[in-house]
């Protein structure tokens, strides 16, 4: 094969290979931005996420839901053209994303196989969680509230303390910051169980509620009655049964991954023997 024929078979190849990825805004592609298409699937899910009011012109917000991918697409573009998809936090954030998504759809998707409980079901749930229900209330109560410490056994000192100026004095103590102010509580949000131990203590008595690192110490000083009832429980029944069992579910799935999974920690970030429950309620009185 002669040079010039070699040359122009290369640039035959060349030539057929720029036409078949060069890509065009036709059928399922709405729009491509320098080379990178933005598909119909694209600006539907974009649209699914926007709050659009009643008779709003589909067309008109399919473009502004396009424009939105287009603008947002450039910026990213902008991103990697300044290296940041090569930075360590991209990098974490990116696995953090994605870890949220999967776990999100595989939540979704469990949630399809969760049953509708039947009438009898959420008649017997709603009469076993009246905190919930015809007897939920709203309490205020006078609160001091501070980040869960480091060395949680800290917290055993306030035993003793029968009183919230008490609690705040054993605090200083410690060393621990926190804020103190008045503030509300929903027996729905606390639960029947934690609900029924507040309420077994003493009058005047602080209780503790630890959850997602703040721990919150507190007393109640009022309620005011605001029942779900009628048309209004019997859907919120039926959702917090399906969300139960979906936890579940969930939970089901985590312990099968953790059977077969291989797992190594350092030893300084052992986890910690598993506790009772996330949130524990418990009153500083010995």
């Amino acid at each position: 094969m002669t040079t010039f024929r070699a040359f122009r078979i290369a640039c035959l190849v060349g030539v057929v290979l720029v036409a078949g990825c060069q890509k065009e805004a036709t059928g399922q592609v709405a729009a491509v931005v320098n080379g990178e298409e933005i598909t119909l699937q694209e600006v539907n899910a974009e649209l699914s996420s926007m709050q659009l009011p009643q008779g709003v012109d589909k067309t008109q917000a399919q473009k502004a839901a396009l424009q939105r991918i287009v603008d947002r697409r450039l910026l990213a573009q902008a991103a990697r053209d300044d290296g940041l998809d090569k930075t360590p936090e991209f990098l974490i954030r990116r696995r953090q994303l994605e870890d949220a998504l999967l776990v999100q759809l595989l939540s979704q998707r469990v949630g399809r196989s969760v049953a509708v409980p039947d009438a009898k079901a959420i008649d017997a749930f709603a009469e076993r969680n009246p905190a919930l229900f015809s007897g939920r209330t709203i309490f205020t109560v006078d609160r001091i509230q501070f980040a869960a410490p480091a060395d949680t056994a800290k917290l055993k000192a306030l035993q003793g303390d029968h009183s919230m100026d008490a609690v705040a004095s054993r605090l200083r103590q410690l060393g621990i910051e926190f804020s103190r102010d008045a503030g509300q509580l929903d027996s729905a949000r606390l639960g029947q169980e934690r609900l029924n131990q507040i309420r077994s203590l003493p009058s005047g008595e602080p209780f503790v509620l630890a959850e997602n690192g703040v721990v919150t110490v507190a007393v109640i000083t009022g309620s005011k009655p605001q029942p779900i009832e009628g048309d209004q429980a019997r859907p919120a029944a039926v959702q917090l049964l399906r969300n139960q069992s979906l936890s579940a579910a969930m939970q089901q799935r985590l312990e099968a991954q953790k059977g077969k999974a291989k797992i190594e920690y350092q030893d300084s970030f052992s986890p910690p023997a598993p506790a009772s429950t996330s949130a524990q309620t418990s009153k500083p009185a010995g």
